[in-house]
């Protein structure tokens, strides 16, 4: 009876370690074969092997704008995920208050250009000078065909003047120069035209640049010289100049003979200082005296 409790004994602890090294084994192959991407971080829409996903690469925020870029693909295991839409929800905000939100809805997502996308967006509403902004981009993934919250990214920034010289031209009369802001703070600026020949500085002239921002036309501004310029070769370089802001455009320009001449006296073109036909005064006398002979034929026809 005793033997056959001990030999009960043996097979039972037989039996138990046999279970154990069964589940120790099944575990490991459970973790060995695992999906190494977590549940909640993709749309299975179709519980197939393609599925929905994105990464944000970069995000970036400033006066002009927001920029995002997103990858539609698995950089180690170079898979790309199917095509499919989203909504990104842009907005800014000034010490936790919201200035700006707009979403734009259903954006084409797809494997593209090795699967980036870049998108901007402009947020149309004017900044201050100097103030601290926040902004946002939520990220909505469509699944069964209704937008669902993603992701969300953010970046903050000052705001800042910004704008460019886009075009610079002279004569011998003036020069203009045409203006194109790059930020949604309103332009504060001073335009300094100075004229230069052969390195010397012959007039400097200032006037207020246009109150303009990213979403309005360029505009261009127009100055003249003091007085017109003789025959030569110049070069007019303009200053846009602001708090933080400096940008400079030189161009050069040539007055010809023809320009420069065009306030001198007219030339008597037969070279006769004598000849009364290239006189003003003479060349209207010859209509007035025609009308007269036609005026007498007429009179003696009549009689």
């Amino acid at each position: 009876m005793l033997k056959h409790c001990m030999l009960k004994n043996r097979m039972l602890k037989h039996i138990v370690t046999i279970l154990a090294l069964i589940i120790l084994i099944s575990s490991a192959a459970g973790a060995s074969t695992g999906n190494p991407i977590e549940k909640g971080n993709f749309f299975n829409e179709d519980s197939g092997s393609a599925f929905s996903k994105i990464y944000i690469d970069g995000f970036g925020v400033n006066s002009n704008g927001f920029k995002l870029i997103l990858r539609t693909y698995e950089r180690h295991a170079e898979t790309s995920f199917k095509p499919f839409l989203a909504d990104i929800e842009y907005i800014l905000m000034v010490q936790e208050q919201v200035v700006y939100s707009k979403r734009v809805e259903q954006i084409p997502l797809s494997i593209g250009n090795e699967g980036n996308i870049i998108l901007d967006h402009q947020g149309n509403v004017a900044l201050d000078e100097g103030k601290n902004y926040t902004g946002i981009a939520n990220v909505y993934l469509y699944r069964d065909g209704n937008p669902e919250y993603y992701l969300t990214t953010s970046s903050n920034f000052t705001a800042r003047n910004d704008a460019e010289i886009t075009e610079v031209y002279g004569d011998g009369i003036g020069a203009s120069a045409t203006i194109k802001s790059v930020s949604m703070v309103p332009l504060d600026a001073k335009i300094i035209f100075t004229l230069k020949q052969d390195g010397r500085v012959m007039e400097t002239r200032e006037i207020a640049a246009p109150s303009i921002m990213s979403n309005d036309k360029e505009k261009t501004e127009n100055i003249l010289w003091t007085d017109n310029l003789d025959e030569g070769t110049y070069i007019v370089s303009v200053l846009l100049n602001g708090k933080n802001l400096a940008v400079n455009y030189d161009k050069i320009f040539t007055v010809d003979r023809r320009a420069s001449a065009k306030t001198a006296e007219p030339a008597n073109q037969s070279g006769n200082p004598g000849d009364s036909l290239s006189t003003p005064g003479f060349t209207l006398i010859i209509p007035v005296l025609a009308i007269f002979a036609l005026v007498l034929i007429y009179k003696r026809r009549a009689k």
